[in-house]
């Protein structure tokens, strides 16, 4: 039984784990990242599994960086049932086809740019129609209920007091005789919190998978957080400005506005006019209203009462846009609440654009804010930020209050594994890389348990009673080279073994490679230009002798074979390669490219001149003027060698031509290898046809690929 840790790992986004065991697959969360274009970027990239051999995925809560990639998931052949609760269902009913409709959106404003200027189009990361699919897939459970959803697998799932619908998650893994108990926190709400219950205690786990959000954040009190609030408005009013609150439309807006009702309803702020500008939130306090069963006493007896936090005079919830704009006119005595809650995105950019340069104005951020957002940038003291292009002076007051979280602060997340009485291993996620380990040693310390912080895509082993990382085991004797730039990817039967992205993809501006960085391929792109003719020749386009003449001289020359494929064709080789040949393999990430003209992923190469200086690839190889380079992913190699294996490309007899040029020694075992290498690239992709093994290292330097090659095939194949 193994647990790969592919989201909220040293990071809070993308919340994502797998759990494999016997012969079964199953994923808890499938969320989007945000914060840093490194993570982000991830959200674009394969996922490091087969979407299609998954048996079961268990959603904890709605929340987009928990749930967001679920309707990508089912674009990619995901068939299988997802479990959650009916309130989380309900939720992701509205946010999974915002979250599509805001894609196709922002895709399509960035393809009017890329049209003008001639390059290739983007593709959504799924559209609103995927969206819809996967609302289709999904399995509505109740807080309590146990059920077996696979051989040897039970779920239960516990009210998680975060958001509606939240849930823990309790497994029961029966492998090899032994059963394993593990239970996922999802997000832990916070003790107190108005609407939704409390946390739900657990007795006992052999592992705990939990969050670190705040684990090193005390939130104030309920009543100390309310008389910030009102003090916030009061002074806001009595200036005469408007107060901007960022919000996720679900959970922290129902809470704003049940936390505004209650200090209305005591005299203890004027009677206001909230304005409540986000469609999602609109829609999301309708599905709040038809889940009042699982609220809290106290907003039960409000409603009892007549004294909905989701009504009350001077309450205003705008949908259209044109609603939206007019709130831009109003330069005093307004509460705007709108999303999205970190203030990178939404209606909110328009807001703070017209007030953020307004003394007499005030922001209030209540929840979270990533690195590297607007919000973020914001509550760090900045005086000047860019909206939409522009640049916008901040004179506006920011105010900060870290208690209407929906998180559990240090002392909720204490109190909640306290509760355990049993506790075999811990292992801390869902955190900021710093939090998350400070938070482990605290509970390594109040707990006296053993306790990791996993890093991003690490597997654990959890069978026999032993826990231990497979990357420690395995490759923790791996050297890299301090002047290797690129990534190394294992792929062993569907699983990725080990992957890890190292250096800058562009050192001027410091942007690093990441696993969905594309990288030039210098001479490896032979092989593709190699395909193509043997393609060529079972048309008949080509006779074999002479396929096996220009494969066969050992002084090839890429561009030559590619001029062969262009007489054939009577059209441009970069061409036939991405219709025939990318489009085949699903290589969507791949292309030919001039070097003026690439794709905002791809890495820029690094070569040393004569002088021993590091200089761009991109000079030297004008000089030597080699026109369109071709440019790949780690994935996209990993795709490619399998639709070769699997006849997707050719034939098995025409794979046996094209093979024998890539043919290594390796004892007892085929073995095929393409290496590739240019100014400031190099390249080693190497497969295994027996083991389901590919190993590959892209460089966009020229140092140390082989050395981490040939660690990875030897710990690989040892």
């Amino acid at each position: 039984m193994q647990l790969q840790f592919l989201g909220a790992a040293e990071t809070v986004s993308g919340s994502c784990f797998l759990l494999s065991y016997d012969s079964y697959q199953v994923l808890i969360d499938c969320g989007m990242f945000h914060g840093p274009e490194e993570y982000k970027q991830r959200n674009y990239g394969d996922f490091p599994f087969i979407p299609q051999e998954i048996d079961a995925v268990i959603l904890t809560h709605a929340h987009i960086d928990h749930s967001g990639l679920l309707p990508k998931l089912v674009k990619h052949g995901y068939k299988g049932p997802i479990y959650g609760t009916g309130a989380t269902a309900d939720l992701c009913s509205i946010m999974l086809p915002d979250s599509a409709y805001i894609q196709e959106s922002e895709v399509e404003r960035k393809n009017r740019k890329l049209r003008r200027q001639g390059k290739k189009l983007l593709t959504p990361i799924y559209t609103v129609d995927d969206a819809e699919q996967t609302l289709t897939r999904f399995r509505r459970m109740i807080y309590d209920e146990e059920i077996k959803i696979l051989p040897g697998l039970r779920l239960r799932m516990r009210d998680a007091g975060h958001i509606l619908g939240a849930a823990i998650v309790e497994l029961w893994v029966t492998s090899g005789g032994r059963t394993t108990k593990i239970v996922f926190s999802g997000d832990i709400g916070n003790l107190n919190q108005p609407i939704v219950q409390d946390p739900t205690y657990i007795s006992e786990a052999d592992i705990v998978v939990v969050e670190s959000t705040y684990g090193m954040r005390h939130h104030e009190g309920r009543e100390q957080r309310f008389q910030r609030l009102a003090q916030v408005v009061n002074e806001t009013m009595e200036r005469g400005g408007n107060l901007l609150i960022p919000a996720f439309a679900l959970g922290r807006t129902q809470d704003l506005l049940y936390a505004l009702r209650i200090l209305q309803d005591k005299g203890e702020v004027p009677p206001l006019n909230v304005y409540i500008d986000s469609p999602l939130a609109v829609s999301a306090t309708e599905i709040f209203r038809k889940h009042t069963p699982v609220f809290d006493w106290e907003t039960r007896t409000m409603l009892r009462e007549g004294r909905s936090p989701f009504e009350f005079d001077g309450l205003h919830y705008t949908q259209s846009v044109e609603e939206s704009i007019a709130l831009n006119s109003i330069h005093s005595g307004a509460v705007i609440v709108s999303a999205s809650g970190m203030a990178d995105a939404g209606r909110i950019k328009h807001h703070l654009k017209h007030n953020l340069w307004r003394k007499e104005a005030a922001v209030l951020l209540i929840g979270y804010q990533a690195i590297g957002t607007l919000g973020r940038r914001l509550q760090d003291g900045a005086r000047e930020v860019r909206i939409h292009g522009e640049p916008v002076q901040v004179n506006a007051s920011i105010h900060t209050i870290t208690g209407f979280s929906a998180h559990g602060d240090q002392a909720a997340l204490l109190t909640w594994l306290k509760r355990f009485r049993h506790i075999g291993q811990i292992f801390v996620v869902h955190g900021e890389a710093e939090d998350a380990h400070q938070f482990a040693q605290l509970v390594h310390s109040e707990l006296n348990v053993p306790t990791v912080v996993p890093k991003l895509d690490e597997i654990f082993h959890l069978t026999g009673g032993r826990i231990y990382s497979v990357w420690e085991e395995r490759f923790h004797n791996l050297h890299i080279d301090e002047d290797f730039s690129g990534v190394v990817q294992v792929w062993k039967e569907g699983q990725i073994l080990f992957r890890g992205s190292y250096g800058f993809a562009n050192r001027r501006y410091e942007v690093k490679n990441t696993m969905d960085t594309s990288f030039n391929l210098g001479s490896g792109r032979e092989i593709f230009a190699a395909v193509g003719l043997c393609q060529l020749a079972e048309k008949g386009r080509i006779s074999w002798e002479r396929v096996r003449e220009l494969l066969e001289d050992e002084n090839r020359n890429v561009g030559l074979l590619e001029q062969e494929i262009e007489a054939i064709t009577e059209q441009a080789y970069a061409c036939y390669i991405e219709e025939e040949i990318f489009a085949h393999a699903q290589m969507e990430r791949s292309g030919y490219y001039t070097l003026d003209r690439l794709p905002p992923e791809a890495a820029v190469g690094y070569t040393v001149d004569d002088q021993g200086q590091i200089m761009e690839n991109v000079y030297a190889i004008l000089n030597q003027d080699t026109g369109l380079q071709a440019y790949s992913t780690v994935h996209d190699l990993g795709r490619f060698w399998e639709a070769l294996f699997t006849q997707k490309l050719l034939t098995q007899s025409s794979l046996e031509v094209l093979l024998a040029q890539y043919s290594q020694t390796l004892p007892s075992q085929r073995y095929y290898e393409m290496r590739g290498e240019g100014p400031g690239v190099s390249l080693i992709s190497g497969v295994v046809p027996e083991k389901q093994l590919t190993i590959t290292v892209l460089s966009n330097g020229e140092k140390a690929t082989k050395s981490v090659y040939d660690q990875l095939l030897k710990i690989t194949l040892s």
